[in-house]
């Protein structure tokens, strides 16, 4: 699970590497994005090998998801609305359930 946990975090910082890259016309930000997800990508694929893959991509996919829409919103001032926290509410719900 903490190889799991590392690919979600990797995803995230990856995600938000992508905003600050300006659509790849900054090259650090855009190198590291590269970095960043292949390190994500990595950690996954180590964490499916003790982890069902269809319980760990969901994990994976859902808190990638909450996880980025909060980065957002903290780090980039994007607009938080009822919406977007029920939303992650309901993925949370999905995740736990399954």
């Amino acid at each position: 699970m903490g190889f799991l946990l590392l690919s979600l975090l990797f995803s995230i910082v990856g995600s938000i590497s992508v905003k600050q890259s300006a659509g790849f016309q900054k090259i650090i930000p855009g190198v590291t994005s590269f970095i960043f997800f292949g390190m994500c990508i990595y950690y996954l694929t180590i964490a499916v090998e003790t982890v069902e893959i269809g319980i760990a991509y969901a994990i994976w996919s859902g808190a990638s998801i909450a996880g980025t829409t909060l980065a957002g919103i903290l780090l980039f001032n994007e607009k938080a609305s009822k919406r977007k926290f029920l939303s992650i509410a309901l993925i949370v719900v999905g995740v736990v359930i399954l």
